[in-house]
């Protein structure tokens, strides 16, 4: 199958390092490998917990490099590393791209991946590997289409937030569904067919039914649906289930996830930001992304905004985007970074000297007033507000951008600033 999707997917796939892996799974895997106890088995352990790693070790045992040594194509991670031998593992682990536990979370679409292979490695005892695999590939097309297509992904997205189904919404987006799109990238990687026909469909009607059932989990665990977890896991008809396990995990995760608000309509009116800092007033949410995300989607829709995003500081002392709304998101997250090294952009003016910085004509400005990758990232961003969260010193930025020309009265403007100040009790003092 050809589309114009699939020709650019593969364009950015070659010109990209690929998907990151977790520094503690690498870290992980090195030490076991300093251990001559410790073999192929427990190797893949720690592997099949991590999707980077995981697809790159199954891709190259099942290259035409390792062919000759391979009495069929490998399937499980433990055989494709006894394929490969210890010597290409470690190069593996070494020349993957890592990752902090905080980065790989706020990756949506990883972070959703990785949280169904754990509920998978939690179904059944027989076949931990075989089903944290299969889940793992299961989303193989979600995860490529939000690493290497995000403009195309952020409007997916946007038809399902409208009511179409994820089926309707990619195949008018990408010519095919996600499920199509997951098996083409498999059959360019030449992975063998039992997984290939996992994420189609056809294959092992168990481990299909695994994918299946740890994928809806898992996302109704990050819409912090936890009672439709339980339900779905009440309902998940597998003999040999230990179904404590999975409701142990559910437990575990529960405070990680909070329920997602559904966004509340508001006038487009200056009267209608009175209403949302009103509204946003009267309870307190427990955690600062259940604050931005009601925040952020009907501050967006109020005021035509391109993008809405919350920078925190991190144990680094660099500022990253914690929560945000609009297209790119994800990309955004991962790539968008505000050094702690000073240097001469608006945004660290922001954060030394703790003032408002609003700029009418991103075009006007020089290079070097903008963060690294801003223009990359923020090619049709017009102009943009950057106002600093501050405790006893700035430790976030409320930061909002345009791709349309945008004039803030003065209301809306006071409005705005009181909804960043909504922010200063979730920061560190």
């Amino acid at each position: 199958m050809s589309t114009p999707a699939i020709g650019k997917l593969f364009a950015a796939m070659d010109a990209s390092k690929g998907m990151p892996a977790l520094e503690a799974t690498v870290a992980s895997i090195i030490s076991a490998m300093l251990d001559r106890k410790k073999g192929s088995r427990d190797f893949a352990a720690h592997v099949i917990e991590d999707f980077a790693l995981t697809q790159k070790v199954l891709k190259l045992a099942n290259s035409a490099m390792y062919a000759p040594f391979a009495n069929s194509a490998s399937v499980t991670v433990t055989s494709a590393i006894s394929i490969l031998g210890a010597d290409a593992l470690l190069h593996i682990v070494l020349s993957t791209a890592m990752a902090t536990e905080d980065e790989i979370a706020a990756d949506k679409t990883l972070s959703r991946t990785l949280l169904a292979a754990e509920f998978a490695r939690n179904v059944s005892a027989g076949q931990v590997e075989e089903a944290s695999i299969s889940t793992l590939m299961f989303d193989l097309g979600r995860m490529s289409a939000a690493k290497f297509l995000p403009e195309e992904y952020a409007l997916l997205e946007r038809h399902m937030a409208s009511g179409a189904t994820e089926d309707v919404a990619s195949a008018e987006i990408l010519g095919m569904t996600l499920q199509q799109l997951g098996t083409e990238v498999a059959k360019r990687w030449k992975l063998p067919r039992e997984i290939v026909s996992i994420i189609d469909g056809s294959g092992d009607p168990v481990l299909v039914g695994i994918a299946r059932f740890a994928t809806s989990a898992a996302a109704l665990m990050h819409e912090g649906k936890v009672d439709e977890v339980r339900e779905l896991v009440s309902s998940f008809d597998l003999p040999g289930t230990d179904v404590s396990k999975l409701f142990s995990l559910i437990d575990t995760k529960a405070e990680k996830y909070p329920p997602i608000e559904v966004p509340v309509a508001f006038r487009k009116t200056e009267s209608g930001l009175d209403e949302l800092l009103a509204a946003l007033t009267s309870e307190k949410r427990d955690t600062v992304e259940a604050l931005a995300g009601a925040v952020f989607h009907a501050f967006g829709e109020l005021l035509d905004t391109a993008h809405c995003l919350l920078f925190m500081a991190t144990s680094s002392g660099d500022f990253t985007v914690r929560h945000g709304f609009g297209k790119g998101i994800d990309e955004l997250r991962g790539k968008l970074r505000i050094s702690r090294e000073f240097k001469p952009t608006l945004f660290h003016a922001v954060i030394k000297n703790n003032v408002d910085v609003s700029i009418s004509e991103v075009s006007k400005l020089r290079p070097a007033a903008l963060p690294a990758n801003y223009r990359m990232l923020l090619p049709e961003v017009r102009q943009f507000l950057i106002l600093p969260v501050a405790t006893s010193r700035v430790v976030g930025l409320f930061y909002c951008d345009w791709e349309i020309e945008k004039e803030l009265s003065t209301d809306e403007l006071l409005a705005v600033k009181k909804l960043r100040d909504l922010f200063l009790p979730y920061m560190p003092r």
